[in-house]
């Protein structure tokens, strides 16, 4: 999925997005010509990404370095359903039917990020072989049993990770697409694991300080989401009211702490349970969920949580993540003009999780004893349960139970995995020989992840409390506003009459 696929999405059974809205066709002004460019991230002012992603684009090219106005708005003379001479959907009237669908039933993504050798694996061999883009080869070596198992793997993307580009490139091809989901109104997931010491922090980009995170080519996947989610934000007020919130928590010893609440003396708080909503959304319930305007404001929060996780050292990490880290971004976005837009599209509610899993370990590799070796053990038992949900949602129609139910992590993870989410799933290795097991293990369990199948939604219902809630917000906001206006025409001696009930 390119990132000029439009935001007209409707739910069905074969397609999220099967009818289309608009009559597309030269200087037509419908709402696909005019409106959904803003329902995409084709719009947005800078797209450093643009080189490493191929987009359909007729006359219209592919969008991405088209102007937000221009993006937002198009001229409607020239650009069809993609609006605009810049639009992404091509010309004419055949500018409707080039328009990316949201299938319902999404594929879990895979890629595989391989890190360098580290200056401590100085004395081993890389026998990690990569075959772009998608196979990857390590040697045979006997399982016990006295056979060989057989290589390579296939998944969607792997990746040397010896320079910035290649984070670069994984982002634009991969993780950019599910940001893209997110601005549309369907929930998405970003989620790293490997073994202990395999860069998954480094890849998330969890750890960044305020600097880097703000840096003007920021390293790390929730660095670069932000950047371009703020982007999709200041083009998307144009048309809606925007709101985005930030919730940061960590799943320790199997129990689940608030990072943005500060329990005292630089403690964390106390400890929050999972609860599922009536709808089947499943939430944190007490997690702090932080209102936020921009990426500043995200790196503030997240600098204060990376202060209260969960790190220690051992003898493959000098700082290794204890806790499995998610922070949740929660948006909503209700049309300023209800009358400009489908009502599909109207109101819609996303969120997106991005997850730094602490490191699978081996107590004879970490040399781990004591509260470490306990962490340790808590760690193994969540990816454990993890891989368990993997293996019970690749089964196919064997399958009658899937058991989220089994540890926090799962259970927290319930729509990334097999519910509503469009999820992209990095596995993060290292190319040592003396790794060759754990490197083999964490690929076995990418490769029955790429299995598993979601069943994607479009977020776009309010409950009547919520829309009798909103309502008398937006009465409450018209009335200010209307209080307002009198006040400045009093003050210019206009005379004003009295109001009418």
């Amino acid at each position: 999925m390119g990132c000029c696929a439009s935001k007209n999405a409707v739910a069905d059974e074969q397609s999220l997005a099967s009818r289309s809205i608009g009559a597309g066709g030269k200087g037509a002004t419908g709402p696909t010509s005019n409106l959904f460019r803003v329902l995409s991230l084709s719009g947005l002012s800078t797209n450093e990404y643009a080189e490493y992603i191929k987009t359909p684009g007729g006359k219209g090219g592919t969008g991405l370095r088209s102007s937000a106005a221009g993006s937002l708005m198009g001229d409607g003379t020239n650009g069809g359903a993609a609006g605009g001479a810049g639009g992404a959907a091509g010309q004419g009237a055949d500018g409707a039917e080039q328009f990316d669908t949201v299938k319902s039933e999404s594929a879990v993504k895979v890629a595989v990020m391989v890190r360098p050798l580290l200056d401590h694996e100085s004395g081993c061999k890389d026998v990690v072989q990569l075959m772009p883009p998608g196979k990857i080869k390590l040697p045979k070596k006997a399982n016990g049993s006295g056979t060989e198992d057989s290589y390579p793997f296939d998944f969607d993307k792997v990746l040397k990770v010896d320079n910035a580009s290649s984070s670069k490139e994984m982002f634009a091809t991969l993780v950019l697409p599910v940001v893209e989901r997110y601005c549309q109104g369907f929930n998405g997931t970003v989620l790293a694991y490997g073994q202990t010491g395999s860069g998954k922090t480094y890849t998330m980009g969890t750890s960044s300080g305020s600097k880097d995170m703000l840096a003007k080519e920021p390293q790390g996947v929730i660095p670069r989401a932000l950047a371009v989610l703020f982007q999709y934000v200041q083009l998307a007020s144009q048309m809606y009211d925007v709101t985005v919130k930030v919730t940061y928590i960590e799943i320790y010893n199997e129990q689940i702490f608030d990072l943005l609440r500060d329990g005292g003396s630089g403690g964390k708080g106390s400890k929050l349970e999972i609860r599922e909503k009536p709808d089947g959304d499943i939430v944190v319930d007490g997690a702090s969920a932080v209102a936020v305007r921009s990426r500043e404001d995200v790196a503030r929060l997240l600098e204060q949580g990376n202060a209260l996780r969960s790190t220690a050292a051992h003898k493959m990490n000098a700082e290794s993540s204890r806790s499995h880290a998610i922070v949740t971004l929660a948006m909503e976005q209700r049309a300023k003009d209800v009358k400009a837009v489908p009502d599909d599209l109207r109101f819609l509610r996303s969120k997106l999780h991005l997850v730094d899993l602490a490191g699978s370990e081996r107590q004879k590799d970490t040399g781990a004893t004591g509260e470490r070796f306990a962490e340790g053990v808590n760690i193994n038992k969540g990816l454990l349960e993890l891989g368990n949900v993997i293996n019970a949602l690749t089964e196919g129609k064997k399958r009658n139970h899937v058991p989220y139910r089994n540890s926090k992590l799962t259970r927290v993870l319930q729509d990334s995995l097999g519910g509503n989410s469009e999820t992209l799933f990095i596995a993060c290795c290292s190319p040592a020989d003396v790794n060759h097991e754990q490197t083999l293990n964490t690929l076995r369990y990418a490769s029955r992840a790429r299995n598993i199948r979601n069943n994607l939604r479009l977020n776009n219902k309010l409950s009547l409390e919520e829309e009798v809630e909103y309502l008398r917000g937006l009465v409450a906001a018209l009335q200010q506003e209307n209080g307002e206006l009198k006040n400045k025409l009093v003050k210019a001696g206009v005379p004003v009459g009295p109001s009418k009930g």
